[in-house]
């Protein structure tokens, strides 16, 4: 824009409501196609690809994931968000399509692809969503968004049951799965792109509509930055040195750790038949904590569900042990070929998982004013992928199936799971409190070095 001044969220025009809700609705669908696809076969990886090849592809996907993060808002800004999403969704297919007939050193080429592509992909959507959506209207966007994107966990864990005892081996399935992901893909070829998104909704004019708005109560316009990728990077460590954010890096690292666990390790523990059934009641339990529950933060607060979601996964893991101790099929009574416990074990990490995830979400975007959220998550995205990268690799040395499984993992969760929810407690009650935005909030945060046009020049000995 002329003078340097940055875009605003939406800009004065005459979007129809409805062209900018099917769009958000049509992102949403092509989400949930693909991550139908792509966490059902990262669920059966482990267990389907030879050797330890699953679990080594996955930590190397999560690896890259790590390394590109820091590159995803400078591409989404050179190619826009809508042609960001096609490509990041591009790199699924690749990875999956690699897993049909799986030659060990393309596949985990394969992960390093789609490690780039998750990265960019994640960063892409959520600036779309944002741009299609009035500010009044941002929880009720994101929240259909992620509704419609967890409810995957269900429908294609259900598919992939119903659908693998009458294809021939494992290759049919991935096969079956890497379609049901292009359809994602195709999806996103033909969404509007971000420009014809951004608009009024109809009547915003009448409604606002009033007097005339004096000069103080106009924003200032700030000067838009255009910083190289290295720029970034330092400032997002800048952010992660924050006291706000080490606080919760144990508790996001082991949001990173249960998750490999629970589509890594865990199936493994199952009959290879009942994977998807028992798998989708994690799907389930997703669903429910984020839509359920997660809303209830705003009234007992973060760090109560926080709480829950810690009880509930150190429940599941108990429940998880007994499942290994009692061999398969475990105690009874059975159904479809497997224990009650797994059932309960399976909707319970998944109900954790998503209160864990969201209550991270939300205490960031208490602690970090909106100039540095952005960065605040990046960081948050590093964390998760570390553990999740950890998590995938701990099961070769330590597995917890076979005869010779352990507990070692558990153990690692365990202290992490500890740790990081007695300081999450303390990061709430020290700084989710107080506005990010008041003076000496910004003064802390910005001591990190966060301005690159500082007003104090002077020099000091």
């Amino acid at each position: 824009m002329a003078g340097g001044e940055a875009a605003p969220l939406l800009t004065p025009g005459s979007t129809p409501a409805r062209t900018r809700w099917s769009a958000i609705i049509a992102v949403s669908v092509a989400f949930f196609m693909l991550f139908l696809a792509f966490n059902s076969l990262q669920n059966y990886a482990t267990s389907l690809l030879p050797g330890s090849l699953g679990s080594e592809s996955l930590s190397v996907l999560y690896v890259s994931v790590c390394v590109f993060v820091f590159t995803a808002p400078h591409i989404a800004k050179r190619l826009g968000e809508k042609r960001t999403m096609v490509l990041g969704s591009v790199s699924y297919l690749i990875y999956m399509g690699s897993t049909i007939h799986p030659i060990r050193a393309i596949v985990l080429i394969a992960a390093v692809i789609i490690g780039f592509g998750a990265a960019i992909l994640w960063v892409s959507v959520g600036s779309y969503i944002t741009k299609a959506s009035h500010p009044s209207e941002l929880g009720r966007t994101n929240g259909m968004f992620w509704g419609i994107f967890q409810a995957s966990g269900i429908v294609g864990n259900l598919f992939a049951y119903f659908i693998f005892e009458h294809l021939d081996g494992s290759a049919s399935l991935f096969l079956a799965l890497t379609a049901a992901g292009g359809v994602g893909v195709l999806i996103l070829f033909f969404i509007p792109s971000e420009k014809t998104t951004i608009g009024t909704r109809e009547g915003d004019d009448e409604a606002n509509e009033g007097p005339e708005p004096s000069v103080n109560d106009v924003a200032p316009a700030t000067p838009a930055e255009h910083l190289t990728v290295w720029q970034e990077v330092q400032k997002v460590f800048d952010i992660l040195l924050t006291n706000r954010l080490l606080a919760l890096g144990y508790l996001i690292i082991f949001t990173g750790l249960e998750m490999a666990f629970r589509s890594g390790e865990f199936p493994q523990l199952l009959p290879q038949k009942s994977i998807g059934m028992v798998l989708a009641f994690a799907g389930l339990g997703e669903v429910v904590g984020a839509l359920g529950l997660s809303s209830l933060s705003d009234r007992v607060g973060c760090t109560a569900l926080l709480w829950l979601a810690s009880l509930t996964h150190a429940a599941s893991m108990v429940l998880a042990i007994m499942l290994k101790n009692s061999g398969l099929p475990g105690p009874g009574p059975e159904w479809l070929g497997v224990s009650w416990i797994a059932y309960m074990a399976s909707f319970g990490f998944g109900l954790s998982d998503a209160l864990f995830n969201t209550q991270c979400y939300a205490l960031i975007g208490k602690m970090f004013a909106p100039e540095h959220a952005v960065r605040a998550f990046t960081g948050f995205q590093l964390f998760q992928n570390i553990g999740s990268a950890g998590g995938y690799y701990l099961g070769v040395p330590l597995p917890m199936h076979g005869d010779k499984g352990s507990l070692g993992q558990v153990w690692i969760q365990l202290f992490l799971l500890v740790t990081g929810t007695l300081l999450y407690t303390w990061a709430d009650l020290r700084y989710g409190r107080r506005p990010p935005t008041t003076p000496d909030v910004r003064h802390e945060i910005d001591g990190a070095s966060l301005d690159p046009h500082p007003t104090n020049t002077s020099s000091s000995t």
